[in-house]
């Protein structure tokens, strides 16, 4: 990627690789390009979504929140979307979801969250923090609290009260639902878990 027009433009503009990974990317310097050259910033986010990177799809929702996403950033990300996969997948839903405002990009969240990638389901348990709950969403974050992947397992519950409508929805504030879902072999625990959180949800959907 690094070797690509897109890699060495993503470098200039976000860092090294590495530290955005890490460390998540700053688009101070995207905004000053985007001023400056807004056709260069549209050409080179579009090599990005083109080459499945996930920073392109963040980039672009951090413009279209500003009001500044290029004019055919949707179309790109709708091209791609066909052959999506993984934590790509993920960012590009979620700046669908500010271009569109459609609530049924989702769906492709929830479908990695499904999948048995621990870091790609991750980003979805948290994505989907960014949607309108829904049965159907409940009900996957309750599947990602049973999950044999502790972060998997907590992020989905951190969600869920974030659905329930608790300010402080980190699953680590409540120590009683906590304790039954990080110990790895506490199958039973974590069920009983996925209930209480998917009842709590359920109750703010009416």
């Amino acid at each position: 990627m690094v070797d690509s027009d897109w890699g060495r433009w993503r470098r200039d503009v976000f860092g090294d690789p590495y530290l955005v990974w890490h460390d998540g990317p700053s688009f101070e310097c995207l905004f000053r390009r985007e001023r400056a050259d807004p056709a260069e910033v549209a050409r080179m986010l579009a090599r990005g979504v083109a080459e499945s990177d996930d920073l392109a799809p963040l980039a672009i929702r951090a413009l279209a929140e500003a009001g500044r996403a290029p004019a055919d950033a949707e179309a790109w990300l709708r091209a791609a979307a066909a052959t999506a996969t993984g934590t790509f997948a993920v960012r590009l839903a979620q700046a669908m979801l500010v271009l569109t405002g459609d609530q049924s990009w989702s769906e492709p969240v929830l479908a990695v969250l499904a999948t048995d990638d621990r870091y790609h389901q991750l980003d979805a348990a948290m994505a989907l923090a960014d949607f309108v709950p829904t049965e159907r969403l409940i009900d996957g974050l309750a599947q990602g609290v049973r999950d044999r992947e502790y972060l998997v397992r907590y992020h989905s519950a951190t969600t869920l009260r974030a659905y329930a409508g608790i300010k402080q929805p980190e699953i680590s504030r409540n120590r009683q639902l906590f304790d039954l879902i990080r110990t790895d072999g506490d199958r039973a625990g974590r069920r009983r878990a996925a209930e209480a959180l998917a009842e709590a949800a359920r109750a703010r959907l009416a």
